[in-house]
């Protein structure tokens, strides 16, 4: 699957423990970057799945 593929997918998904969607329109605080990072991998640990996404400009 390409990355295409793979946010088409997500376009249509609600944001839940592995997907989460973030504006950011100017900037960004490093430290929440950081948190959310932690969050989904950690979710994604949890719930066994290979990915967790991060996505901007949503």
């Amino acid at each position: 699957m390409d990355i295409y593929e793979v946010f088409n997918e997500l376009r249509y998904h609600h944001e839940d423990e592995v997907v989460e969607f973030k504006k950011a329109e100017n900037n960004f605080d490093f430290d929440d970057l950081g948190k959310y990072f932690s969050a989904l991998s950690n979710e994604a640990n949890l719930r066994d799945k290979a990915f967790a996404w991060l996505v901007f400009g949503v």
